[in-house]
């Protein structure tokens, strides 16, 4: 009975004793024999850093409140839809309106100026047609002119606040975007605008050419 009463402590301990299997990776499993110096493992490499693809970029000079209605919304969305754009709906194109800089709002262009922005839609429509890659956002159509003001870097005149102007992004490389685009004025295809920016391409259709980086 005693016998047993051992043998049962003896198997307890050595359960309880046995090494971790969360032991760290650097320590020796065993004893090393004496003399002789365990091989120094080295720095212990870092965490793989993982690129977030397809993310899209963000304007932080804006702040879109999508729950803020904008005036002749819902007419402005009927406009849009009877120019039958094959890749930009209604909605991509209104919800830049609803940006906020420094408090200041923008708005949806007077009715008198909605005709002036479609051939740079169908330019916006064709570089996504000849991309193969799908339109990302809108960062920027029309600009009343009080949000324009707050805008670094804008000009008063811009051709946003004439309603003939996008700021675009497509899923794959602003210099990609660009490059299409500028194919598509030497065919032909407008006379306008095109800058290229670090997260996005500009394109309008000023009636004569202009190229620049920003």
């Amino acid at each position: 009975m005693a016998a047993g009463l051992c043998g049962s402590a003896l198997a307890g301990y050595r359960l309880c004793h046995r090494p971790s299997i969360h032991s760290s990776p650097t320590a020796p499993l065993a004893t090393s024999p004496p003399g002789l110096t365990p091989p120094d493992p080295g720095p212990v490499p870092p965490e793989p850093v993982l690129e977030e693809i397809n993310r899209p970029p963000r304007d932080e000079s804006t702040t879109p409140d999508a729950r803020r209605p904008l005036a002749l919304e819902d007419r402005y969305a009927g406009f849009l839809a009877s120019l039958g754009l094959r890749h930009l709906a209604p909605c991509e194109i209104i919800d830049p309106h609803r940006n906020v800089v420094n408090e200041v709002p923008n708005a949806l262009p007077p009715e008198s100026l909605w005709e002036d922005l479609v051939p740079t839609l169908r330019l916006a429509d064709e570089i996504r047609e000849r991309l193969g890659a799908p339109l990302c956002r809108i960062t920027s159509a029309y600009r009343c002119p009080r949000y324009n003001a707050q805008i670094p870097g804008a000009v008063p005149r811009s051709y946003h606040t004439r309603n003939q102007a996008l700021d675009v992004v497509y899923y794959c490389s602003p210099r990609k975007a660009y490059r299409m685009a500028l194919k598509l004025r030497r065919q032909g295809f407008f006379r306008g605008g095109v800058g290229l920016y670090p997260t996005f391409i500009h394109i309008d259709t000023r009636g004569y050419a202009a190229t620049w980086r920003g």
